[in-house]
């Protein structure tokens, strides 16, 4: 139980910050909203095995270093993490028998956004991490409203990693087909509120 708690914390907590927060702090937030991103996906597409973790932490450690040095590096990777995200949002919203495509439009609107975000920097990186941040809390927090009794069940004693595996793979699926508008509404005010909280925090 205490790994489901942990699992849906730290996604709605930077979540949030990076929502909210996330101009003011771009350089932490990028490294935490990748770290998430690749943790996620590389537990959605493995065993859970160790690797994943390892991968994911350094790909993390190295986005945050890259955009503290580079910043057009950084604005590149975020627009990457928002596209993919976008891109994950809109998979779910196909109908069965486009499922196959899923990956692509992931890929597709993670280089577009990636592009776009170059282009228009400043306006990007806020609403770049307004929206990031606004995927990870509408999914989870709607879990965690909705679904927290099956999210329980999928809790394994004394392993994180396959409860996280577990969650992981159930929100991204079942939870998010069966959720799919109420995550896309959810997503669509947290990213509007959240831009607009930077924008006045800002000035």
């Amino acid at each position: 139980m205490e790994f489901v708690l942990l699992y849906l914390l730290v996604n709605i907590a930077v979540g949030a910050i990076a929502c909210f927060f996330g101009k003011k702090l771009f350089y932490l937030m990028l490294g935490a909203l990748v770290f998430l991103g690749v943790f996620n996906m590389g537990l959605s597409v493995t065993d859970g095995s160790p690797v994943a973790l390892v991968l994911a932490i350094a790909l993390g450690v190295i986005a945050a270093l890259l955009s503290k040095f580079a910043y057009k590096v950084g604005v590149f990777l975020m627009g990457c993490v928002a596209g993919a995200a976008l891109g994950f949002v809109i998979s779910i919203l196909l109908p069965a028998e486009m499922a196959d495509y899923s990956m692509i439009v992931i890929v597709v609107l993670a280089i577009v956004c990636a592009l776009g975000a170059l282009h228009w920097c400043d306006l990007f990186v806020r609403w770049g991490t307004a929206y990031s941040g606004a995927t990870f809390m509408s999914s989870n927090l709607l879990a965690a409203i909705f679904a927290f009794t099956p999210l329980s069940a999928l809790a394994v004693s004394d392993d994180m990693l396959a409860t996280f595996d577990a969650l992981s793979a159930y929100i991204a699926g079942p939870f998010s087909a069966a959720y799919a508008t109420p995550i896309f509404v959810a997503t669509l005010v947290l990213t509007v509120v959240g831009a607009v909280v930077q924008k006045h925090g800002g000035e």
